[in-house]
């Protein structure tokens, strides 16, 4: 039995391995937290194509849909517009495309951000 010494804490100098150990387990549990979200993240972007956004200009009279994955689906244009200037329609179909980009951009990056912490924030890296 290995003897204890007072200005170690009182702590055995018999290695037992302990430190190498909880450093393996704690990167195990690291690597299937990582694969865990990397899945979980895969699913969410696959989904993305399906998830609709929409925005308007001109009060309405354009409209234009986008998926998640930021690929223009529709623009829809009021007959109202048909006496209108094309500038102007063009115009109103830009705004809304900027603005319904923005919504699927900002919904993507909120739910990433969601999916990180579900699996990062609570990480105890035992630093």
């Amino acid at each position: 039995m290995a003897k204890k010494i007072r200005g170690l804490g009182g702590r055995s100098l018999k290695s037992s391995g302990g430190k190498k150990n909880d450093i393996m387990k704690l990167m195990q549990e690291a690597q299937k937290t990582q694969e865990l979200m990397e899945q979980e993240l895969k699913l969410f972007e696959s989904e993305l194509s399906i998830k609709e956004f929409e925005a308007t200009s001109g009060g309405g009279v354009v409209k234009v849909i986008a998926t998640g994955d930021l690929k223009i689906k529709d623009i829809v244009i009021s007959d109202e517009l048909e006496d209108e200037d094309f500038d102007i329609i063009k115009d109103m179909i830009i705004a809304a495309t900027n603005e319904v980009l923005e919504k699927a951009k900002s919904y993507k990056e909120e739910e990433t951000e969601k999916i990180s912490q579900k699996y990062l924030g609570g990480l105890n890296l035992g630093i």
